[in-house]
């Protein structure tokens, strides 16, 4: 099989099409000779080897190698334990900033996992990440110390202005506990050169509870504003990989998304562009299927060229390991919704650029 038939078979897996339709267009690619390893490196690459897995599981179970049902099997216990621990974590800190007043939300890992696949080990996670209002950041510091956490290795050394200034271009700080695990704390949703609201409370006033255990409840986002982080994260990291494109799809199909509010919200905080990518994306790759009402209201050429170069992209990975500049300032400026969204993008990149080295220790 080649890159592309390798990519096609995954990405034909993950479509949200029916599962007739799914198994008719992925047959073909299983009848050639297989390389099973090219096609997990492939979907491990794209971070969506065990929403592939299962895929794999439904459509061709009996069919499929006795050692690779094995393997899915093995794979789904280990992502299990893993997003377990990742959860008793989140719910260990959950629980202190409760005790103490302080609001968090958690943002994708098993939390997303299972809001939107509804099962934690469909998405693997190796850190956390959460959010917390960013003028309560050290006492959010002062709770994770005494929870064990120290700072990771690249904040250590910086303190003072040099401190502020990163949590400020980055909009999040690293922790981390023992070797193994990262806690990244976000004192913003998006970095300053997106137009998303820095305002943390009216999220928090929305936040939905998410049970990640019989024993671990802890506060995510609502489904509406769910969906808006998760397309200005693809946007924010290239959609370099399909997870970010099943994370929008999976979400538009697995929660009751109130369409009219999301849509009132991309147009408060300029993010209409933004959220019709995030929606073309899902649409074009993954067959997730709009209400026309939805297709009117956010669809537009600019955003489609936008898709369409972000496919070709998609397709070409890993041997294109990186968005070339120039597509990527494309997709930047095509999906901020006025100028003064571009301007601040395009300054914030600078002031990035520009105080990068006096941001190192």
């Amino acid at each position: 099989m080649s890159g592309l038939e390798v990519y096609e078979l995954i990405r034909m897996c993950l479509s949200h099409r029916s599962d007739a339709a799914r198994r008719e267009a992925a047959r073909p690619f299983l009848e050639a000779d297989v390389d099973w390893d090219a096609v997990q490196r492939k979907a491990r690459w794209h971070r969506v080897l065990p929403l592939f897995f299962r895929a794999l599981e439904e459509l061709f179970g009996p069919e499929l190698p006795s050692p690779m049902r094995e393997q899915i099997q093995e794979h789904r216990r280990g992502v299990r334990i893993q997003n377990t621990f990742v959860a008793q974590e989140l719910n260990r800190v959950h629980r202190r900033f409760e005790e103490a007043g302080l609001p968090l939300l958690a943002m994708k890992g098993p939390v997303l996992a299972r809001a939107a696949y509804g099962d934690i080990a469909l998405r693997q996670s190796v850190d956390a990440d959460v959010a917390i209002p960013s003028d309560q950041f050290f006492e959010a510091d002062r709770l994770l110390k005494e929870l064990g956490y120290e700072h990771a290795a690249k904040r250590t050394e910086m303190s003072g202005w040099r401190a502020s200034l990163s949590r400020y271009l980055d909009g999040q700080w690293e922790f981390t506990r023992g070797n193994t695990f990262t806690l990244d704390v976000h004192t913003r949703l998006m970095p300053p050169g997106y137009s998303f609201p820095p305002d943390f409370h009216p999220f928090w006033d929305r936040a939905c509870p998410v049970r990640l255990a019989d024993d671990v409840v802890v506060q995510g986002f609502s489904p509406e504003d769910r969906l808006l982080v998760l397309v200005h994260h693809g946007i924010k990291n290239q959609w370099r990989a399909l997870r970010h494109v099943a994370d929008v799809a999976a979400t538009v199909q697995g929660e009751d998304i109130d369409w009219s509010v999301v849509g009132d919200r991309a147009e408060a905080i300029h993010a209409t562009r933004a959220l019709g990518l995030g929606l073309h994306m899902a649409h074009d790759l993954l067959d997730v299927r709009l209400p026309d009402h939805v297709e009117d209201r956010f669809w537009e050429a600019s955003t489609e060229n936008v898709s369409a170069s972000m496919k070709s992209y998609l397709q070409g990975r890993p041997q294109q390991s990186a968005l070339p500049l120039t597509d990527r300032m494309r997709l930047q400026m095509a999906t901020k919704d006025t100028l003064l969204d571009q301007v601040r993008y395009g300054a914030h990149s600078v002031l990035q650029h520009l105080w990068s080295g006096l941001l190192k220790p």
